[in-house]
């Protein structure tokens, strides 16, 4: 529905067969036309890579929320997730581990291990070899079951060298988990890239 404002000389919407919009500081007019659906093979490509993969960080998003650093202006957290994998969705191919849920100029952990045992599941990592973290630094764990819709979200000392959850995971199911750093400088916080892998339950 479009809004008209003889007032101001403007409207925005569609009116008729015309369409009102602002662009930067100017108001814009145009003809209308139905755009175009040719739903081909690509198309569905994107959309079923774009559905999986938001349903996915759905069932975490809100948990870690207050544990990132990407920027979210004018955004919720999912979907700068998925502005962040916009790359990836493409792939049909694409492997939920490889998930980016964080991204920042601090150290990626390396000589990371995601096992999971007896339905526990566990990060640990190396120690950081940059000067540039804090005491406050953290690590953050996410630990992900989708086809349960369970997920635990574990923080510890970047220098704790591990990180282990406390729910224990179905056996039949598929575990995912990531891992990143976060440190806090003031009211700013920096973050890490994240890993991900992937375990099936035992």
């Amino acid at each position: 529905m479009g809004k008209m404002n003889l007032l101001k000389a403007n409207y925005s919407g569609r009116v008729g067969q015309t369409v009102g919009a602002k662009w930067k500081k100017y108001s814009t007019l145009r003809t209308y036309t139905v755009p175009s659906n040719p739903n081909t093979e690509e198309q569905q490509k994107v959309r079923r890579g774009f559905s999986d993969i938001t349903s996915f960080v759905a069932l975490f998003a809100d948990q870690i929320k207050y544990k990132t650093a990407l920027d979210t202006s004018g955004m919720s957290l999912r979907n700068a997730i998925i502005k962040a994998n916009k790359a990836s969705i493409k792939d049909e191919n694409f492997d939920l581990k490889d998930l980016i849920i964080s991204k920042g100029g601090l150290q990626k952990p390396t000589g990371t291990a995601f096992t999971l045992t007896a339905g526990i599941a566990k990060w640990t990592w190396t120690a950081p070899t940059a000067t540039n973290f804090s005491a406050n630094a953290k690590a953050i764990a996410v630990f992900v079951d989708a086809d349960d819709q369970i997920v635990e979200v574990v923080e510890a000392d970047v220098t704790a060298l591990s990180a282990e959850g406390t729910t224990n995971f179905g056996t039949n199911s598929d575990v995912y988990g990531f891992l990143y750093f976060l440190d806090k400088r003031g009211s700013n916080k920096v973050a890490s890239l994240s890993v991900g892998d992937m375990v099936a339950g035992a």
